[in-house]
Order: C-alpha cells, then sequence, then structure tokens
C-alpha cells in the first residue's frame, strides 16, 4: 500500500484486475526523464484500460508533493505520482537511474527493468525517433499470457542519489 501525491491510497499488487505493475522512476530536473513525459502519459492511457497500473515515482528527497503536483502540470503527466523518499519502490526495482521503468506481473514479480525505449541508446547519441518500445513490449507480452524471465535493459538518463539516504 503507498499514498500518491493527491493523497490516495494505491494497492496494485491486491487487484484481481491488474495484470501488470509499472514504475517509472523520474526526477524533475532531468532532461532525459521530461523528454520521456508524452511517451509516459501514452503509455498510461493506453495501458490503463487493459489492467496495467502505472505510477510515476520520484524517489529524491528534494521533491514534495507541490513541487511533484507541479511537475506534473507542467509536463502534462496523468499518471498517480509517488514519492519515495525512503526508497522502498526503489530498491524492490533496484532501479539506479532516471528515467527507468519496472514492471511486475500480476504475482509481484518484476520480469522487466530499462528504458521505456531506445530514443536515448547511449548518452549523447539520440536517433530521430525510437526504433524499439522495450516499456511496451512487457506488458503487451503479460497481457498477451506470454510467461516471462526478467529481462533488463540499459536505461539512460540521471542517476537517482542514495548517498544521502540510510538503509531501512
Amino acid at each position: 500500500v503507498f499514498t500518491d501525491i493527491k493523497g490516495k491510497n494505491h494497492t496494485p499488487f491486491a487487484s484481481a484486475k491488474t495484470k501488470a505493475v509499472v514504475f517509472v522512476f523520474l526526477l524533475r530536473d532531468c532532461p532525459v526523464s521530461n523528454v520521456y513525459a508524452p511517451e509516459i502519459t501514452r503509455i498510461h492511457r493506453e495501458y490503463s484500460k487493459k489492467g496495467v497500473a502505472l505510477y510515476l515515482v520520484h524517489p529524491d528527497r528534494d521533491t514534495d508533493a507541490k513541487s511533484a503536483l507541479a511537475h506534473a502540470s507542467e509536463y502534462k503527466l496523468t499518471t498517480p505520482v509517488v514519492l519515495d523518499h525512503d526508497h522502498k519502490l526503489t530498491r524492490l526495482a533496484d532501479a539506479q537511474v532516471t528515467p527507468e521503468a519496472a514492471v511486475f506481473d500480476d504475482k509481484g514479480r518484476l520480469v522487466y527493468l530499462g528504458r521505456t525505449h531506445n530514443l536515448y541508446a547511449d548518452f549523447g547519441k539520440k536517433p530521430v525517433k525510437p526504433t524499439r518500445r522495450d516499456l511496451r513490449d512487457t506488458p503487451d507480452a503479460l497481457l498477451a499470457g506470454q510467461a516471462l524471465a526478467q529481462r533488463t535493459t540499459k536505461a539512460g538518463g540521471c542517476s537517482i542519489d542514495f548517498a544521502n539516504y540510510k538503509d531501512t
């Protein structure tokens, strides 16, 4: 159970209607995270109707509810936003950078960790448009009833700061 910045409680792993749970880790001041905002909004809009719960997760303590709301408004993010100051979700997913997406199946098993797509395949190398849409592939497979082993792709972006956090 966790609470989003608007005060709503979420229990995504407890619902029989949920086929997959996606956490997208982001930082307000990470330019790469912000470039992905339109795609994250499209994924949320398309997949929430199919039983995929998607949440944006701010792992930095510098982001409070007010600044997270302002960021979501500025980038037109409609996805529920969660503050993860204690890094419980960040550690559950083993997220290291932003933007990085973690997909869990309906049994709560991590089946994907990595990039949303390959727009930023490597630092400084941006293709004109993505040629692989990695984040969409995993929910598509889960919705099709395919069993998945954990898969990882390299996400490029801004590092999550673990240095100033105590282990919880």
